[in-house]
């Protein structure tokens, strides 16, 4: 399957670029943004689902090892353990869940396997690596 994992390259190619994350996690490209996500950093950032952490690199991959089953597991652990299951029935619980695998399926068939992308709110795009001539 494929999915997106925090990654650290082209790490500091931008400005404001962050990790927190851990080098090769999971990560999703929905997030609870703040009130003023510019200043903050949270409107750039893929939450980790294994650090709880935030990185605004990722990296799409290949994962044969992992089934959509598996991934929507994690991310209901990760946001069971944000909280995010405290606030919410079990079928919003589980919606939201279905919502976090959606994203990450739709923008990993968006993108080539080895692709890094950045996010600025809901949109996800590719960074562009310099070439030499």
């Amino acid at each position: 399957m494929k999915v997106l994992i925090a990654t650290n390259e082209t790490q500091g190619d931008h400005p404001g670029d962050y990790t927190w994350t851990v080098e090769g996690e999971l990560v999703t490209p929905v997030t609870a943004e703040c009130c003023s996500p510019a200043t903050c950093g949270c409107g750039r950032g893929f939450p980790g689902l294994a650090s709880c952490r935030a990185t605004t690199t990722a990296m799409v991959v290949e994962r044969p090892d992992l089934d959509p089953d598996e991934v929507w597991e994690a991310l209901y652990d990760s946001l069971s353990r944000d909280g995010w299951a405290d606030h919410l029935d079990d079928t919003e619980f589980e919606a939201l869940v279905d919502e976090h695998l959606w994203c990450i399926e739709t923008v990993c068939s968006s993108f080539p396997v080895g692709t890094v992308v950045s996010r600025w709110g809901t949109k996800v795009y590719s960074r562009q690596v310099s070439a030499a001539a």
